[in-house]
């Protein structure tokens, strides 16, 4: 798969494949070491201080996930800009919805192809199209919008 994504960068952005290697696909990959080295710490309840107007008792914070994100990908960095956020909406336990630009369609089309082999379509959903699709996407009530990009 990896040779297919950095042949999409090559007809979408001219990108050889040193450079969709180095730019993208190398930074995704230290990006997912890194989640995974570290998920089992993030996933953990902190124990803190209980104020003594509330007390005896004990405090923690428990983290949880938001819901459903929105991601929507930039064009220049389209692979980084829409499967990093990916990454980190999945480490926290939610589910998405995934925009890639469409003015990078060989990656949006690579990467739509990744999403339905390899994740939970009952959690995960990966949508192409214009501009339109995009305005019409961010006027629905996501739990939150993972955004790089210009206004």
């Amino acid at each position: 798969m990896t040779k297919e994504l950095s042949e999409s960068l090559e007809m979408d952005l001219g990108r050889n494949t040193f450079t969709a290697w180095f730019c993208e696909l190398l930074v995704l990959e230290k990006h997912i070491g890194h989640a995974i080295s570290n998920l089992k710490t993030w996933m953990e309840d902190k124990v803190v201080d209980t104020p003594m107007l509330v007390g005896p008792g004990t405090s923690k914070i428990v983290y949880e996930p938001l819901g459903v994100v929105l991601i929507l990908g930039s064009w220049n960095f389209p692979l980084f800009t829409t499967l990093g956020p990916l990454l980190s909406v999945i480490a926290a336990g939610n589910c998405a919805v995934i925009k890639p630009s469409e003015m990078s369609p060989n990656c949006s089309r690579s990467m739509k192809k990744l999403i339905t082999r390899y994740l939970d379509l009952n959690c995960f959903a990966c949508i192409e199209g214009a501009a339109e699709v995009a305005k019409t996407l961010t006027s629905k009530p996501f739990d939150g919008i993972a955004f790089t990009g210009s206004t």
